[in-house]
């Protein structure tokens, strides 16, 4: 055998020594977790959701190519293709399902009570069925979850000292959100207690919703709600964009729309959350049940006020909401 020869025999042969060594030795090869990621939405506008999401592995020791692999789908635009992608993603039985929001797990769901389903962000999972409870949800899905109607008087309140003479304030849904009519109700006895009357504005199609501008326009509405609602979060551009034509004061239940524009939000760090739903797939794939770990709920709330915005519109935000903001776009 030539030199040359015989040493690229004897690298080759080097280089496969460790595995050769560990297969006698009766080592297995290091498993690759397979997690599927079902997410309602559109990419371009959420895809800081789906990285929080990947950080929170990484933090965790779960690197992708190496022992974990995401399968993602996104349902952009309605809700009626949630139940193929939830299909087609528990066909190659995952290890576990990541869903967000709530109306992404509750697809999974019907497809399968034995595959872990974590929940990512959304509200209601009791009301859908998902869960008995928040401390034991007793099936296969648990996860971290938002405040929802919760956060809707304290939302109007934040409207009613930002903008006094707001009087009738349109609520804008588009009626498919779990916890729909729980919202409509918090918002109405928030609304009386405020002395504010309530304009429901279901708007649940992206061609109607110019129509806002004529239901809140003319007088009809001088404020403007906009709840958690799945399928707003994929029009916050437009939604921004409309509450600023009509010089509507709007708050919103998503920190997005206001680093997209928007005047003032009130919610949970939605980023926070899917960094946060990485632990509960780390202990699903070490053995734990998905029916013995506690749903969590924020414990940290967040102000965002968009002090341009506020400029642009002529609206002077109180010194003391100021002073509470966790973060203020100048």
């Amino acid at each position: 055998m030539r030199r040359r020869e015989f040493i690229t025999f004897i690298g080759a042969t080097a280089g496969a020594w460790p595995l050769v060594a560990r297969a006698q030795q009766g080592e297995r090869p290091a498993r690759v977790y397979q997690v599927a990621v079902l997410l309602q939405g559109a990419e371009t506008t959420m895809g800081s959701r789906l990285e929080a999401l990947r950080a929170g592995l990484r933090d965790l020791g779960h690197i992708e190519g190496q022992n974990i692999r995401l399968t993602v789908r996104w349902n952009e635009g309605g809700l009626d293709r949630l139940s193929e992608l939830a299909a087609e993603l528990l066909r190659d039985r995952p290890d576990v399902l990541v869903g967000a929001p709530v109306l992404a797990a509750v697809a999974a769901h019907r497809h399968s009570q034995t595959v872990p389903i974590v929940i990512a962000n959304g509200s209601g999972p009791l009301q859908a069925g998902l869960a008995k409870n928040y401390a034991r949800p007793g099936g296969n899905v648990t996860g971290v979850v938002n405040l929802g109607e919760e956060l809707t008087s304290k939302q109007l309140q934040l409207l009613k000292t930002i903008a006094p003479n707001t009087s009738r304030v349109g609520i804008l849904t588009t009626g498919t959100a779990i916890i729909y009519e729980e919202t409509l109700s918090d918002a109405a006895r928030a609304a009386s207690a405020l002395n504010l009357k309530l304009v429901e504005v279901r708007i649940d199609t992206f061609d109607k919703l110019p129509g806002l501008s004529s239901i809140c326009g003319k007088g009809n509405c001088n404020g403007l709600l906009v709840t958690s609602d799945p399928l707003l979060q994929n029009w916050r551009v437009q939604i921004v964009d409309i509450a600023a034509k009509q010089n509507l004061p709007a708050v919103y239940s998503q920190p997005e729309y206001v680093r997209d524009g928007g005047l003032i939000s009130y919610s949970a760090n939605i980023e926070e959350r899917f960094y946060r739903a990485a632990t509960f797939v780390d202990k699903i794939l070490k053995g734990a049940k998905p029916s013995e770990l506690p749903i969590e709920q924020p414990t940290r709330l967040e102000l965002i006020v968009n002090a341009k915005t506020a400029k642009a519109q002529g609206i002077e935000i109180p010194t003391l909401i100021l002073a509470q903001a966790d973060q203020i776009i100048e």
